[in-house]
């Protein structure tokens, strides 16, 4: 049984938004940020903080809807100028647990700093579920990343496979 959450739109865009504040404008950055502190916060608690799903791409893992609100959209909280993206309002704290905040705050210590681009591709491409579905994709340019190769213990993932279907986050 596959691990699935509900996108929770509001929270991912605000995310950005807290990433954003913190002193992170670059979309490549942030999607691997926002990455890291999913998979951080799964692992440590239970639920990812946005729900976004994550792809393996070329460049390393992107959280999809994400992705395609930057590329395609604007008026959603932030927009994009060319490689960064530019808060069109502020963060709502109030959405965020501190745990929400301690694992926002891992993914950017993770990826943050005098890393250059190569560096954080390079990192980002040791993610054993970016590896795995990448060398598997075929012909495609994107393959989704299921939530269960983002948990690292087993025992974890088989209660999520149970009760991620019930869970309101």
């Amino acid at each position: 049984m596959p691990i699935q959450f509900q996108l929770n739109k509001h929270k991912a865009v605000h995310s950005v938004l807290w990433l954003i504040q913190r002193g992170e404008r670059d979309m490549y950055r942030i999607w691997k940020m926002l990455f890291a502190a999913d998979k951080y916060h799964l692992n440590k608690y239970g639920r990812p903080i946005t729900s976004d799903t994550y792809y393996a791409m070329e460049y390393g893992t992107v959280p999809v809807w994400l992705y395609d609100v930057a590329v395609e959209q604007s008026g959603v909280g932030f927009t994009r100028d060319e490689n960064s993206l530019i808060p069109e309002q502020t963060f709502k704290r109030d959405l965020f647990s501190e745990t929400d905040i301690e694992a926002l705050e891992y993914g950017y210590k993770e990826y943050s700093g005098s890393l250059t681009f190569g560096e954080v591709m390079d990192k980002n491409h040791k993610e054993a579920a970016w590896v795995k579905h990448w060398e598997n994709r075929g012909s495609l340019k994107k393959v989704p990343i299921p939530y269960e190769d983002l948990v690292d213990e087993a025992w974890l993932r088989e209660e999520l496979e149970w009760r991620s279907y019930s869970m309101v986050i």
